[in-house]
């Protein structure tokens, strides 16, 4: 019996994280031989550190790109064991950084990584067995910091499988925008949280006044306390709903498709809105956001969250959305295409035997 750790920061009640093992977990069941395979997921109570009993270690969808995992890769490859990278990402560069690396230049410095993880990057994508990164951007900052490009696959983020599994509501009878909240507990482009929020409460207003209703929604537990404080402030209770529910990614498709366009603070409900064939404007909050936004060909959707004219900007894409929604389903379902056969590549080859 061949056993496999899928490493996610899975089992914490975020919706993202989880959405990727559960594809993950799919495909397992439609792939692999479970008399042949056992696929371990890093819940909690799992000590990721101890490798001695796994045949092949899956970094799994996310920002997972950190020193934290890094040498958990290096020593299982170390160790004679079989490495995967399926779709993870980087994330917390700062912005400057990211201004630099989207206007083509290079940065000088990567301080997130120090030089003994850059050497052990090297070494695990010279060695993984595949290693399928999620965006354009993450890609680069590894050619910046040394790794082969040759070595740097981009395969996607896995969320692009993501598929609903009833059919959606086609027929919107009201204009209804999803609005996503929560907190990253101030780690976010501008750093000030509180500011952002009463932008979104003056975006909000605005949209009401131009015929929209609001739906506000969460995708982990902890940010019910900063969508309920959004709603309290925008206070219009006859145009705006708060979810109070932690949805499963398959009910929240179901939702979100009555809805004409998404506003999303958080990475995964990009994917998930467009997954129910309704586009995004994303909350630039981390660098993680625009890898996703570029990998997808939208990077016009994707607004930082330390912009100062980030209301007009916002209301600017609303128009661009009402005018040019199936073309930016069109542009997605190209990216599909190109990149799913790739996330599907490890499964179809039978790389984890």
């Amino acid at each position: 019996m061949q056993k496999v750790l899928y490493i996610g920061w899975i089992g914490y009640k975020n919706l993202g994280d989880d959405l990727l093992w559960n594809i993950f977990k799919n495909l397992g069941v439609h792939y692999l031989d479970k008399a042949k395979i056992k696929v371990i997921p890093s819940l909690p109570n799992i000590n990721i550190n101890d490798i001695g009993s796994y045949d092949t270690i899956v970094l799994g969808g996310g920002s997972l790109i950190m020193p934290s995992y890094i040498p958990i890769l290096y020593n299982s490859l170390e160790s004679g064991k079989n490495v995967i990278i399926w779709g993870s990402g980087i994330d917390r560069i700062n912005k400057h950084q990211l201004d630099k690396i989207v206007a083509g230049k290079f940065p000088a410095l990567i301080k997130e990584f120090k030089a003994e993880d850059v050497t052990m990057l090297k070494h695990i994508f010279s060695k993984a067995k595949f290693a399928g990164v999620r965006g354009p951007l993450t890609k680069k900052i590894l050619e910046i910091i040394g790794v082969n490009s040759d070595d740097i696959q981009i395969i996607g983020d896995p969320g692009l499988l993501l598929k609903p599994s009833n059919i959606l509501e086609v027929n919107k009878k009201e204009k209804i925008v999803g609005l996503n909240w929560g907190t990253t507990y101030k780690q976010l482009y501008g750093k000030n949280e509180v500011g952002l929020e009463n932008k979104l409460v003056v975006i909000a207003k605005k949209l009401i006044k131009k015929g929209y209703k609001i739906l506000i929604y969460t995708v982990w537990d902890r940010d019910f306390s900063s969508c309920q404080r959004l709603f309290n402030k925008i206070n219009d209770q006859r145009n705006v709903i708060f979810e109070k529910k932690l949805y499963t990614e398959q009910e929240l498709m179901v939702i979100l498709s009555s809805c004409s366009l998404t506003i999303n603070f958080k990475l995964h409900p990009n994917i998930i809105s467009l997954a129910a064939n309704v586009p995004f404007i994303a909350l630039g909050y981390r660098f993680k956001v625009f890898d996703l936004a570029y990998l997808l060909g939208l990077e016009d959707y994707v607004l930082s969250t330390d912009s100062p004219n980030l209301e007009g900007e916002i209301l600017n894409r609303v128009n661009l959305i009402e005018e040019n929604k199936e073309s930016i389903l069109s542009k997605y379902r190209e990216v599909q295409q190109i990149y799913n056969p790739l996330l599907i590549k490890p499964f179809n080859e039978n790389l984890y035997t």
